[in-house]
C-alpha cells in the first residue's frame, strides 16, 4: 500500500488533553493522499476533509468524526465513468498501553498520527462496484438484460425443479 500525502502532516499532541478525563479538541481534516483504489473504484486527486473530536479517556483518548472524500469509476453494467462525493464516520480509540488482540491502537508519547486511520476509512468505504444509476441496463440490454435477485431464483428453482422429498411442505398453512 502506498504511503498516503496529506497537505498538513503532523502529528497531534494529546499531552494537555490526558491531564483530566473528557477534555476535548476539534481537530479539522484536511490531508491530500496518492490514490486510494479499490476494486474498479478509487479516490480523487481532490483532498479528503473533515473533523474529529479527540476526548480524553481513560489511558488515552477517543476520536469520532467524519470525513468526506471524492471518488470515480467505472459503471459495473455499462462501463461508463461514474463519480460521486462520500462521507465517512471515524470512531477510533487510541490506548496506552493498547490489549493486545483488539482493534484499539496503541498511544505512543502522547501523540497521534491519524492519516492510517483516515486512509483505512476511505479505503473501507470506496464503493466496490459501483452503479451510475439503479435501472442502467448496461451496453447491450437486449443481449444483456438485468434482472433481479429474485427472478434469478426463480429461474434457478424452475431449472432444478423440486426435490420430492419436500413436496409435502407445500400443503403446509400457516395461521389463517
Amino acid at each position: 500500500m502506498m504511503q498516503p500525502k496529506m497537505t498538513k502532516r503532523h502529528p497531534i499532541n494529546v499531552a494537555d488533553l490526558r491531564r483530566g478525563l473528557g477534555q476535548r479538541r476539534i481537530v479539522e481534516i484536511d490531508y491530500l493522499f496518492d490514490p486510494v483504489e479499490v476494486v474498479s473504484s478509487r479516490t480523487t486527486a481532490d483532498p479528503v476533509t473533515g473533523s474529529v473530536v479527540i476526548e480524553s479517556i481513560e489511558r488515552g483518548v477517543s476520536i469520532v468524526g467524519s470525513v468526506s472524500f471524492s471518488w470515480e469509476g467505472e459503471c459495473r453494467r455499462c462501463l461508463d465513468l461514474v463519480n460521486g462525493r462520500s462521507r465517512v464516520d471515524i470512531d477510533e480509540i487510541f490506548q496506552s498501553p493498547a490489549p493486545a488482540d483488539s482493534d484499539i491502537i496503541e498511544l505512543t508519547d502522547n501523540t497521534l498520527d491519524l492519516v492510517p486511520v483516515v486512509h483505512d476509512a476511505i479505503a473501507l468505504a470506496l464503493p466496490l462496484v459501483p452503479l451510475c444509476r439503479a435501472d442502467c441496463q448496461g451496453p447491450d440490454p437486449d443481449r444483456y438484460p438485468t434482472k433481479s435477485a429474485e427472478q434469478i431464483e426463480a429461474e434457478r428453482a424452475s431449472e432444478r425443479g423440486q426435490d420430492p422429498r419436500w413436496a409435502s411442505l407445500d400443503e403446509l398453512t400457516f395461521g389463517e
